[in-house]
């Protein structure tokens, strides 16, 4: 029975907190400036931790 890919799961569970995080930012009437370096953070900060999770299952 093969190990279930958590990295997987972290996609899909970080791209609807970005959308999620995202409408909220654009709701709230925050400049655009501030909009783009957070949704840029959290992308960056996602990418990795999904990064890790595979080089993690994958023994690297």
């Amino acid at each position: 029975m093969q190990r279930r890919q958590t990295w997987k799961y972290l996609i899909a569970i970080f791209a609807a907190f970005w959308i999620i995080f995202a409408v909220f930012l654009l709701l709230g009437d925050i400049p655009f400036y501030i909009i783009s370096i957070a949704l840029s953070t959290v992308l960056a900060l996602s990418a990795l931790i999904v990064a890790l999770a595979w080089a993690y299952q994958n023994n690297m």
